[in-house]
């Protein structure tokens, strides 16, 4: 059984003995909750190749991206903080972690799962993470680095990992992945499989960029009408979009650029509005670029609106738990999550915590130039 000081049970945990609290599963009907994160760590050629100084250990507060940490795994980083966070009432370790800009599997995602596993190993847990198999691939460049998935198979068995278009210069520039997951411990039915997208759109502001985003979306929603009927879907990653304006944005959150595959839904703009701008001195809390000058918003989990509204008979979103990790809307614009002024994560962690507050926000300083966009959701 997990030591209560990393997982907190429901009621109905401690009465049912749901696998997801860390009892073997004994009830035909269970309810476990999992926590999705979506990452740019900028581990790839540009920036370093291993997980930098805060990640999965301590980052120290001075100087600039390192990878030589002021303490060990053991001391835990940002995903382990992760893990300590109270939402809706609820604190657990990752289930679910999407990453951009890795380098490859072996050299930025095996240490990734590594630490992850000598963490919790230390406190009780043996070790659960394990890596998508699956090598996505990449133009290559600054910021070029494939996408990847880590898991914990405590909770979650990864069904199926497969890739979801071709690296081009005129097109998607990293590879999409898809995922396949069920909850760990059950047999894998249309009722309890879930999709997740995982995607890093080009960046810029040049109308080349623009049409390449663009070019994207309509690849990721045409590979989504293949899908079940009413599958449940997670489009998470790095959109790199200044404004909700862009075709790229409005391709996934609306059907009027394209009307096949499954539409999702923006938590933060669940109608889809048009016209709001990311990077204006304004909606702090939904910023998540960069770390060390907050400007803007980048990362998201957009999902589909079964999940989004809790439709009976499957994965479904715990209204309120979505947020950039680290940002509760105190960091000044272009502010540094050490700015003084971020209250972000105080009185909201597991009594007791590993890693403090303070600490968590100095890693997120070491660990890359995005905060993660972290949320809660049923199955």
């Amino acid at each position: 059984m997990k030591p209560a000081h990393l997982r907190k049970p429901a009621a109905s945990c401690i009465l049912l003995g749901i696998f997801a609290c860390g009892i073997t599963a004994v009830a035909s009907a269970q309810t476990r909750t999992i926590r999705v994160v979506t990452y740019n760590i900028q581990c790839d050629v540009s920036f370093g190749t291993t997980p930098l100084a805060g990640l999965i250990c301590p980052f120290s507060g001075t100087g600039t991206f390192t990878t030589s940490c002021s303490g060990s795994v053991t001391n835990g980083g940002v995903l382990e903080g992760i893990g300590e966070e109270m939402l809706a009432g609820n604190f657990q370790p990752i289930d679910i972690l999407a990453l951009q800009e890795t380098t490859n599997n072996t050299v930025t995602v095996q240490p990734i799962v590594d630490g992850l596993n000598a963490f919790y190993s230390s406190r009780g847990i043996s070790a659960v993470y394990a890596k998508s198999s699956l090598q996505l691939t990449s133009t290559g460049g600054t910021g070029g680095g494939p996408n990847a998935m880590v898991y914990n198979t405590n909770t979650v068995q990864l069904i199926a990992s497969v890739t979801v278009g071709t690296p081009s210069g005129s097109g998607e520039p990293r590879q999409v992945g898809r995922y396949l997951f069920a909850p760990a411990g059950v047999t894998a039915t249309t009722n309890n499989e879930f999709y997740v997208y995982v995607s890093h759109y080009k960046s810029g502001t040049d109308s080349a960029s623009l049409a390449r985003r663009g070019v994207e979306a309509g690849i990721i929603r045409t590979n989504s009408a293949a899908l079940p009927a009413n599958s449940r879907v997670l489009y998470v990653g790095d959109y790199n979009v200044s404004t909700s304006t862009e075709t790229s944005y409005q391709a996934i959150v609306n059907n009027t650029i394209i009307s096949i595959g499954i539409r999702g839904i923006d938590p933060f703009n669940t109608n889809g509005t048009s016209g709001v701008d990311w990077t204006a001195n304004s909606l702090l809390s939904y910023k998540s670029e960069s770390c060390r000058s907050l400007h803007y918003r980048d990362d998201f989990q957009i999902m589909s609106s079964n999940v989004y509204y809790g439709v009976a008979g499957g994965l479904a979103y715990v209204s309120g738990t979505y947020h950039t990790f680290g940002n509760n809307g105190t960091t000044p614009y272009q502010g540094t999550t050490i700015n003084s002024a971020n209250t972000a994560l105080n009185g909201n962690l597991q009594s007791s915590p590993p890693i403090s507050a303070a600490q968590c926000r100095t890693n997120l300083y070491g660990a890359s130039d995005h905060l993660p966009v972290v949320a809660d959701y049923t199955i």
